[in-house]
């Protein structure tokens, strides 16, 4: 059985070496969809039986773990001097030094990567992270899959 929960953030970001606007400081609108897979809870009693997993755990550790983290932050990748000069000298602005250019689809593996622990096996139902899908605007997504 796999089940769906999305968030949204705010965060800025650019892409150095891109050849389009997308070189100069911007921002989105993220919206993060998580797909978890895994056997329904049987546990007699349980709040959760029936479920894969309650929905309002899965929106707390993406609060806890995305949103908290990224929202109204800027996500700087650690080669780009110009900006890692400036938030040195600003360590006040929120943002997040990251070891990739942040595209949408290496944010997407990062919280694929960063999520996949906090949901494994998490009730001993074989429950997994299956997908992060990453929509940097309305009609653009990428997706990072489990292998």
């Amino acid at each position: 059985m796999k089940i769906y929960k999305t968030i949204e953030w705010d965060m800025g970001h650019r892409i150095p070496n891109h050849r389009s606007q997308c070189r100069h400081l911007h921002g989105h609108r993220y919206r993060l969809e998580v797909c978890l897979q895994g056997k329904l809870i049987d546990r007699a009693n349980d709040s959760s039986e029936g479920m894969v997993m309650d929905f309002s755990d899965v929106k707390t550790i993406l609060n806890s773990e995305v949103k908290d983290v990224c929202d109204h932050a800027f996500m700087v990748w650690k080669n780009d001097l110009k900006l890692i000069s400036f938030f040195k000298e600003n360590s006040d602005m929120k943002h997040i030094e990251v070891s990739f250019i942040p595209t949408a689809e290496e944010i997407a593996r990062w919280l694929f990567l960063k999520l996949k622990i906090k949901f494994k096996d998490k009730f001993k139902t074989g429950l997994i992270l299956k997908s992060v899908t990453v929509w940097e605007t309305p009609s653009s997504k990428a997706t990072y899959e489990a292998e």
